[in-house]
């Protein structure tokens, strides 16, 4: 095993495309893990050069290469990989036979558009800290108009039955008599944030469509068709080419 210096076992469980980190600190709780043959609970341990580490049985190597995948997610599809009832989801889409890919910032099951996906449990992270401040962009149909009261709110960052959510930028592009269309861009994507904020105001969301993460673009991608990306288009990314 190759580990550069001592590091934390659930982040180096991560960097080799297994676990996101929290669920790297899962399969270490469920005893999944062991170190020299010795199984460990704790998430916290690190290990270094001459540590044997295993899951299920199996020496963890980080020899895997980061991979990316764009996926523009059509609704009616779950952002999981399995589902109780058998329903729809993400991974009936992708075109890919790669085990272990992690979603970066989950869509809900009515809403549209872009969708990252990687091996990689660091960049997942990295993509997703809000301290990050990669921009996320949606274009939204609402039901209805937002006034300038409601914009002046909501860029100001408003708290909702104890959530405190960020300030977020937000732009008319046009409307009718009876809906609008709006773009909103964010800096953290805590659950269904922009259905409750406008729900806040009696606005419903028709539509919602993602076309920007971050460093990356929807662009032209097709419905339902998933495509993968060089790592090494993302000068943003560097610290994670390999």
């Amino acid at each position: 095993m190759s580990i550069k210096s001592e590091i934390r076992i659930s982040r180096y469980l991560a960097k080799a495309g297994l676990a996101s980190r929290r669920e790297a600190e899962k399969l270490i709780l469920d005893g999944r893990v062991t170190v020299n043959g010795e199984t460990i609970i704790e998430p916290w341990m690190n290990c270094n050069t001459e540590d044997v580490l295993k899951l299920d049985g199996v020496i963890v190597s980080q020899s895997i290469s980061t991979v990316l995948y764009q996926l523009n997610k059509p609704k009616g599809y779950l952002s999981t990989s399995k589902d109780a009832f058998d329903r729809r989801t993400i991974f009936d889409l992708i075109e890919s036979k790669l085990e272990h890919l992690m979603i970066i910032g989950r869509l809900d099951y009515n809403s549209e558009g872009l969708m990252i996906l990687t091996n990689n449990g660091e960049l997942k992270r990295y993509l997703e800290l809000p301290k990050n401040k990669f921009e996320r962009t949606y274009k939204v149909k609402i039901k209805g108009t937002l006034t300038s009261q409601n914009l002046t709110e909501i860029e100001k960052g408003i708290s909702l039955n104890g959530l405190n959510y960020k300030p977020i930028e937000v732009r008319f592009l046009k409307s009718n008599r009876s809906h609008s269309w709006i773009e909103m861009v964010l800096t953290e994507g805590k659950n269904r944030e922009i259905r409750k904020i406008l729900a806040s105001f009696n606005l419903t969301v028709v539509r919602l469509i993602r076309n920007r993460f971050g460093p990356f673009n929807l662009d032209n991608l097709q419905a339902g068709k998933s495509k993968k990306l060089k790592l090494q288009d993302y000068p943003v990314l560097r610290n994670y080419w390999t």
